[in-house]
């Protein structure tokens, strides 16, 4: 009885995940609950990106904008530039911190909001012909990643990295579902479960890194963990192997499902769009295979 209900809950878990063609490429996905392509996430979010830009514009006349509201956010973004976006949605911001910090003011535990947090998963088995695990991860914490942020998501903003000896420090602005945050990752490097005992072992994950989401008034929001493995590709019927990134977003309690799911949809679209471009980049030689 237990064997079949681990076959069901395999066949489930591979029913759930969509299989989806992107660019001629198959990608399996899995984490929303809005049950919808990553196309649709990403025309959704862009409708958002692009309304709040267009709103705090005000009067200001737009540039000559693509139709596709995908292709015209990312142009409207490039053309207002760093500086400008941070001036633009400062108020947003603003907003935004009030938000966070009343999502921790309504934790269970008033005295510890990480004593029981809650966390938004997202998963993408990827199968690209000329991108490895190896090859990703090291893309991931390259100039690279930064310079593709802007196109990752509609609703990325600004991204800073730099590297330093526990890994990676990073300044960003970017939004869920319109929750637009300026955040800092302080550092993101290996896992400390001593720090988070919430996180996850995931043994069958070779690479894992994590970090905390950090408000400018140095109030811990969030930690993101990011992990990766190889996957057969026998077990998706591919003819080849490829590898999964399974991203996950952990909050206090005060954070309700419709936000997470916000984030699972975000992160999906990041997965397909940071991997193409990934591989793009191993194909043009910018970052060496």
């Amino acid at each position: 009885m237990f064997k079949s209900i681990l076959l069901l809950s395999t066949f489930a878990l591979r029913a759930i995940a969509m299989n989806e063609t992107i660019d001629g490429y198959n990608f399996f996905l899995w984490g929303p609950k809005q049950d919808q392509s990553k196309s649709q996430y990403e025309h959704d979010a862009a409708d958002v990106a692009l309304g709040l830009l267009k709103e705090t514009l005000g009067s200001e006349p737009l540039p000559d904008l693509p139709t596709d509201n995908v292709a015209a956010v990312l142009k409207l973004k490039q053309d207002l530039g760093t500086e400008k976006l941070k001036q633009l949605l400062e108020p947003d911001t603003e907003d935004a911190d009030k938000f966070w910090h009343d999502v921790i003011n309504k934790a269970t535990n008033k005295s510890n909001p990480w004593d029981s947090p809650v966390s938004a998963e997202a998963h993408g088995v990827i199968f690209l012909p000329h991108l490895n695990l190896t090859q990703f991860a090291a893309w991931y914490v390259s100039k690279y990643a930064d310079e593709a942020n802007l196109a990752a998501n509609p609703e990325h903003y600004v991204k800073e990295t730099t590297q330093i000896a526990s890994g990676l420090t990073s300044k960003i602005l970017e939004g869920w579902g319109g929750v637009t945050t300026n955040f800092t990752f302080p550092s993101f490097g290996a896992p400390d479960r001593g720090k988070d005992p919430f996180l996850p072992e995931l043994e069958d994950y070779p690479i894992q890194q994590a970090g905390d989401k950090v408000l400018r008034d140095g109030t811990r929001f969030g930690v993101l963990h990011l992990a990766l493995r190889n996957i057969p590709g026998e077990r998706y019927g591919q003819p080849n192997d490829g590898f999964e990134v399974f991203s996950t977003v952990w909050y206090p309690n005060g954070a309700d499902d419709d936000h997470l799911d916000h984030e699972r949809r975000h992160m999906i679209i990041e997965i397909v769009n940071l991997t193409l471009q990934a591989q793009k980049d191993v194909e043009n030689g910018a970052l060496s295979s």
